[in-house]
């Protein structure tokens, strides 16, 4: 449901059915696709008319000369050398300037178009470039089109989705807890959550233990959708308003020792306990069956010395139990504060919104001995009420005793009421509370509770850079080895030789000489670079404890399961967001991001939700047997 204009009468469209926390933000421009076509590109001009106008601005000059001075020479040469050989013929000497004119206007006209041929040339360069502009201009106009035709669609399917979608608490869910906040905070939530929980679940009881009043404008939006309205204020209505109305004696007694003992911790001394108990129900045994907190409170007066409270016979009876005297005093002590309880009874029918609000202005011990007996008036209003509840609210639940909020809130989940619980601060008796349901969580000052916050929202993995290494060598070898080498060898033979003469002696010498060089030269020249870069675990809050610290007023964090896992979601609590265009008074789900190479704004996720957790399953879907699979083994028949 989207509103496309803001409602004339924002606070009843509060009353909407569908439960809401609150709004999440959703960016609408992080689903825009950009134009993925790129633009034309002008054509560039052919290279060979631009080849063609170098070459013409290059050799204009020297085409010039050469083109006179072949033409004028010519004419020149042609003029002497035929003057020479015409002098005695008239024709001839005509037909020899003729020639010599010819030549000189023919190397004229050379030089001519030799300078025009540059501008020739960057005339048609010019032309290609128009042509090329003319076709780009066309094909950027069209190119256009489909990029606003593009961007048009674009921006109907963003149009078309909704910006605050409602953050609603998951399926199955009964119980919410809401930590932290100010006054104001938890005045808005009450507007958005509890009216939707009016038109969602039908009647509601809220208990406010602030003293500040804060579902005034609750009540006021009941009423104005015709929904009935009954406010308490305690103890100033006591007398019209029995907390422990239709509650049997030991029902009773049992509530007055609960509620006396309620801020003691561990629950007190179990001795005191079972005697006071005792000691309530001996008188509730002679006062019943008509036992009202003045008649009980009437009876422990009598116990200790009072006369005229009672009728004779009861005080007799009364006055033969056995009890000392400071025990007496001072449970007639915590029950005075209630002797008016009942006395003037109301007999209003049931309100669509009933708000008990409880006064600041009275002293602690019976601000605390009221919370307590209003807890327990709720669990026996959820428990044996006539009128069905539909949700129950508790502001200011800080100071009550775990074990009744759990007692309270297992009541609750079994009879599929929705119960919503305020703490103030997460201490002491928060922090053995919250978890039970979902959790949100608004501004938290305190750095403790703020920790104490992130530590309940989990850790995470995740991997950053730990550590960068870059090493740059070089290495380079340079050798030079010359070698030179020299051999001699030298020989000969003597010997006698026969010849017509006789005898004669001969010698012969060989000598030989051998010399060698060589130089060897060898360079090697080596370069290595590396980059290593080595990342680590780190276990950190997937929500600082500044942010919390840092919330705005009217903000909080949804710690919220989703399947298996669980996500935090940013969610806004003004009501006046329902003034807003594009505002869905439902749950919206996420769709997923366009790929980052296609987004207009790249994203990888939703601004406005953080996964924390997304378990394994412990075995593969086909090998996990489902209830409707598992039979029992064929038993065997017996026989007779």
């Amino acid at each position: 449901m989207t509103s496309p204009v803001p409602a004339p009468r924002p606070l009843e469209q509060l009353a909407t059915e569908g439960e809401r926390l609150g709004w999440i933000f959703n960016d609408r421009n992080l689903y825009r696709r950009k134009f993925m076509e790129p633009p034309p590109q002008p054509a560039p001009v052919p290279p060979e008319l631009q080849e063609r106008l170098e070459r013409a601005q290059r050799g204009t000059v020297k085409r010039v000369l050469i083109s006179l001075g072949a033409g004028l020479g010519l004419a020149v040469l042609i003029g002497c050398c035929g003057g020479v050989l015409t002098r005695d013929s008239d024709g001839g000497r005509t037909l020899v300037l003729f020639l010599s004119g010819l030549f000189a206007i023919g190397g004229v006209a050379g030089a001519i178009l030799a300078g025009l041929m540059p501008s020739l040339a960057r005339k048609s360069v010019n032309e290609a470039k128009e042509r090329a502009q003319a076709e780009y201009a066309t094909a950027y106009a069209s190119w256009d089109s489909r990029r606003q035709w593009h961007d048009q669609q674009q921006q109907h399917t963003v149009d078309a989705l909704p910006e605050w979608s409602a953050a609603s608490p998951s399926p199955g869910t009964r119980r919410v807890d809401i930590v932290g906040g100010t006054s104001y905070g938890w005045e808005a939530v009450l507007t958005v959550f509890g009216g939707s929980l009016l038109a969602t679940r039908g009647r509601m009881v809220l208990a406010d233990f602030t003293g500040e009043a804060l579902p005034g404008e609750l009540m006021q939006l009941a009423l104005g959708t015709g929904r009935s309205v009954r406010e308490v204020v305690l103890p100033d209505d006591l007398a019209s308003f029995d907390l422990v109305a239709g509650l049997e004696p030991g029902e009773l007694v049992d509530g007055l020792v609960e509620a006396m003992y309620g801020d003691v911790p561990g629950g007190g001394n179990r001795a005191e306990r079972s005697q006071d108990a005792l000691l309530l129900n001996q008188i509730g045994e002679v006062l019943a069956p008509s036992l009202t907190t003045a008649r009980l409170l009437a009876g422990l007066r009598v116990l200790a010395g009072q006369n005229g409270l009672l009728p004779p016979d009861l005080e007799a009876r009364i006055r033969l139990i056995r009890s000392d005297e400071p025990r007496v005093r001072r449970i007639e002590a915590f029950l005075h504060p209630l002797e008016s309880m009942g006395s003037a009874p109301a007999t209003t029918p049931p309100a669509d919104l009933t708000c008990l609000v409880t006064e600041g202005g009275g002293g602690r011990a019976q601000h605390e001995l009221l919370k307590d007996l209003l807890v327990q008036w709720l669990g026996h209003q959820v428990r044996h009420g006539d009128a069905p509840i539909g949700s129950l609210v508790l502001l200011g639940a800080d100071e009550i005793d775990h074990r009744a909020i759990e007692r309270l809130s297992t009541l609750c989940e079994r009879r599929g009421i929705r119960l919503v619980l305020f703490f103030s601060h997460l201490r002491a008796e928060s922090l053995q509370t919250i978890g039970g349901g979902e959790v949100a969580l608004m501004r938290l000052g305190n750095h403790q509770e703020a920790a104490q916050a992130a530590e309940f929202v989990g850790r995470g993995h995740k991997f950053v850079l730990s550590q960068l290494t870059r090493s740059l060598g070089g290495e380079e070898t340079h050798t030079v080895a010359d070698t030179v080498g020299e051999s001699e060898t030298k020989g000969g033979t003597k010997g006698e030789r026969a010849s017509r003469h006789g005898l004669r002696r001969y010698t012969s010498t060989n000598w030989s000489k051998t010399r060698n060089w060589s130089q060897t030269e060898s360079t090697a020249e080596g370069t290595n670079w590396s980059e290593a870069a080595s990342t680590q675990r780190v276990y950190e809050y997937v929500l600082e404890p500044r942010v919390l610290q840092d919330l705005p007023e009217y903000a909080m964090i949804l710690v919220k399961s989703e399947g298996r896992g669980s996500v935090i979601q940013a969610v806004e609590v003004d009501p006046a967001i329902v003034t807003l265009p594009r505002v869905s008074m439902a749950p919206v789900a996420q769709q997923p991001l366009p790929d980052p190479s296609e987004a207009a704004i790249p994203a990888t996720r939703h601004p406005g939700q953080v996964t924390v957790s997304q378990p394994q399953p412990l075995a593969a879907p086909d090998q996990t047997p489902s209830w409707g699979s598992i039979t029992d083994p064929p038993r065997q028949q017996q026989r007779p």
